[in-house]
């Protein structure tokens, strides 16, 4: 995960006979078998779909729905629907009935999500449309804390499959942020902060269309904090977290320090540094940034070297100026 953080992450459909002697036809349970290929969860890699992520799952035909937000988790090797804690197979229709379109997302966060049109008494609720309500859910590190953080993950496709495994490819919804910090001298960084960034929103996944659409609508902005100084009384550190968890410090020897943070599709903020080069009195610098935009499933990395030159001295004397008193008469 060092190397790269966008990864495609890909689930599939499978079926499984129910025997039903009274039917030609055998209906079969729909079910997900997400493959073992590297999934990403912010500052943690595996190299697979991580067990605890439930996948969120809706399908309709013709724009018709045919099951909408259930919950598939794992029961096995596969992803099973379940409600609440029983396993409840979910089967596919008898016969063939067309192309379905699947819309899916998956996240260990406890984030809440409106399908449709959000009026459960509708009969022609709208089918292939979920507003996912993500959270903030990060906080600086402190020196020899594991930080982690949560990524959304969604999925659209479509498929007339029933027998054969269904791949969906999962896309990250959210843009990685990380930064790089190097010097020529010894210095403290006390701090880095965005400045009114947005860490959570409402994640729109709209398969209405022909052409599936995703966006975000921001929610609360902050000043957010991306690392905190630490002294533990011994060295001066930087506390922060590398993909893998480890706890990385910038020290006198200048070396280059990963941090990161997930957020949403956005405006890219104004950076801010506070430092100190001689322990006692902090320095804040702000950088401001060229207003692009950070897109989803995208990593940026961020690289502030920091040159300081020092202040010195170059001290010289003026000649005295001539100059003719006024005479004095004795």
């Amino acid at each position: 995960m060092k190397n790269s953080f966008l990864y495609l992450l890909v689930a599939g459909v499978v079926v499984a006979s129910c025997a039903k002697s009274e039917t030609v036809d055998s209906a079969k349970e729909v079910s997900f078998e997400p493959a073992s290929i590297p999934v990403t969860r912010a500052a943690v890699a595996t190299t697979a779909f991580p067990d605890d992520n439930v996948i969120y799952v809706s399908a309709s035909n013709n724009k018709t729905k045919f099951f909408e937000g259930k919950t598939f988790k794992k029961d096995g090797t596969v992803w099973k629907n379940f409600e609440g804690a029983v396993q409840t197979p979910l089967y596919w229709p008898l016969g063939g009935a067309g192309s379905f379109d699947f819309l899916a997302y998956s996240t260990t966060l406890d984030a809440t999500a409106v399908w449709g049109d959000g009026d459960p008494a509708s009969d022609d609720d709208v089918a292939g449309l979920v507003k996912i309500t993500y959270p903030a859910n990060y906080a600086a590190p402190a020196a020899g804390v594991k930080a982690t953080q949560d990524d959304l993950l969604y999925a659209t496709t479509s498929s007339s499959s029933r027998n054969n495994a269904l791949p969906i490819e999962f896309k990250h919804a959210l843009a990685w942020v990380n930064f790089m910090v190097k010097s020529n001298i010894p210095v403290d960084i006390k701090k880095i902060e965005l400045v009114d960034v947005f860490t959570e929103g409402v994640f729109t996944i709209d398969q209405t269309s022909n052409t599936p659409q995703v966006s975000w609508e921001p929610g609360a902005r902050a000043d957010k904090a991306i690392l905190t100084y630490v002294d533990d009384d011994t060295e001066n550190v930087l506390a922060s977290v590398d993909i893998d968890g480890s706890v990385n410090a910038l020290d006198t020897d200048h070396a280059f320090g990963d941090m990161g943070i997930l957020l949403p599709a956005q405006t890219i903020p104004n950076f801010r540094i506070t430092y100190s080069t001689d322990g006692v009195n902090d320095l804040v610098y702000v950088v401001n940034s060229v207003r692009s935009t950070w897109e989803n499933g995208k990593k940026y990395t961020y690289k502030f070297a920091m040159t300081f030159n020092e202040i010195t001295l170059d001290p010289s004397v003026t000649l005295y100026d001539e100059s003719t008193g006024m005479p004095i008469n004795l």
